[in-house]
């Protein structure tokens, strides 16, 4: 039908131009703190990117129900000011019909978020925290601070005076202690750098005196160098295997724990809770159009504007994700409280249908107007 394609094409404009502006605002504030972790942690700018770019999905799980809603506000009201949905209703158009191309849009949007909800997110999710955790134990511990004595362990130890804006150290004095079969080995130079041989990283020291004590004689032993490498490999230290939290974990692994493992059986409600929270909270995009559908097509149109039903459908919105969350975070305590979940996600999608039915905006519009006489009477009686 060439409205429903009309429509459909509006609306999936401003969704994708809605989201992409939300996301690219959400990444900028959100990737300062990826930032400051790899820049205090001197590790390599690729792994910044990478990192940002697996928060993605994240975001779109946010972002995604809320683009469409304020797609469907501002596609159906421009419509509305520009007199285009009046014509097509004079045409004898009916809400379904108008509807159909936002309900299609808000069903192909839920299906994503599911995806990524379900799957795509879960693993972002690890792999961030895994690289958060290879970060900390393999590039911070080569952060050299100064004035102080950085030590690893207790088998090297590395003091700095100063450090250059290039990077260079000055006045380095480094006690290493790893050879267990050969004495402890004392370095003193002007001058150092941190090179990375592949992805180990060695100290390189310039002009400088390497000093080690005999244990047979007694005698200290002195070597005089111009350039001296020092290996460091393995100070960086392991990342010890984690336990994946439910936020870690796909839709298959939430409903099915590892039986031998005790934290999982631990928190098993928890998981199963967070399933059916994954299951449900991605059709609040549908929810949440039909209650923008509901506000805008249902009862007749001011062309002066629909701010007030505009409001109003964004109040409705926000009640209902507030309530989203709370039910979402009561059923992780107390799982009887995962109907709440579905009947707050479902119980607009199926109101708003019957409202959009001639039958349904009949009895509301009656109720209105029993509500507004009664309201009348009540203050004219006050009046009086």
């Amino acid at each position: 039908m060439l409205v429903t394609r009309y429509l459909f094409k509006n609306l999936f404009n401003a969704t994708a131009f809605v989201t992409l502006s939300l996301t690219l605002v959400i990444w900028l504030t959100q990737s300062l703190n990826l930032l400051e972790l790899v820049a205090n942690s001197d590790a390599p700018p690729a792994l910044f990117f990478r990192l940002v770019i697996l928060t993605l999905p994240k975001f779109l799980e946010i972002i995604l129900p809320l683009s469409l809603v304020v797609a469907v506000l501002f596609t159906y009201n421009k419509l509305i000011m520009d007199n285009e949905l009046i014509v097509l209703r004079a045409c004898g158009v009916d809400h379904y019909a108008l509807a159909r191309p936002a309900v299609i849009l808000a069903v192909i949007v839920s299906l994503t978020v599911t995806v990524l909800s379900a799957w795509i997110t879960p693993a972002c999710v690890g792999q961030v925290q895994a690289l958060r955790q290879t970060v900390k134990t393999q590039y911070s511990a080569f952060l050299l601070r100064e004035g102080v004595f950085n030590t690893f362990g207790d088998k090297f130890t590395v003091y700095l005076r100063a450090r250059e804006a290039n990077g260079d150290m000055l006045g380095l004095i480094i006690h290493d202690t790893r050879d267990k079969e050969k004495p402890p080995v004392t370095i003193i130079a002007k001058k150092g750098q941190i090179v990375m041989d592949g992805d180990v990283p060695n100290i390189v020291v310039f002009e400088g005196m390497r000093q080690q004590l005999n244990p047979d004689n007694g005698t200290l032993t002195k070597l005089y160098f111009s350039r001296y490498t020092i290996e460091i490999k393995g100070l960086e230290g392991t990342a010890q295997e984690r336990w994946r939290n439910a936020n870690e974990r796909t839709l298959a692994e939430l409903l099915h724990p590892d039986p031998g493992n005790k934290s999982d059986q631990a928190n098993a409600g928890l998981f199963l809770a967070e399933a059916h929270h994954r299951i449900i909270s991605p059709w609040n995009a549908l929810s949440f159009t039909m209650i923008a559908l509901a506000t805008l097509l249902l009862g007749p149109f001011n062309r002066r504007g629909q701010n007030k039903r505009i409001a109003f459908g964004i109040l409705l919105v926000a009640v209902v994700q507030s309530l989203n969350l709370v039910f979402v975070n009561l059923s992780k305590k107390y799982l009887g409280a995962v109907p709440l979940v579905y009947l707050n996600t479902l119980l607009p999608v199926l109101l708003g249908f019957y409202l959009l039915h001639i039958t349904g905006e009949q009895r509301l519009m009656a109720l209105l107007q029993r509500w507004n006489a009664f309201a009348n009477r009540h203050f004219e009686g006050k009046t009086a």
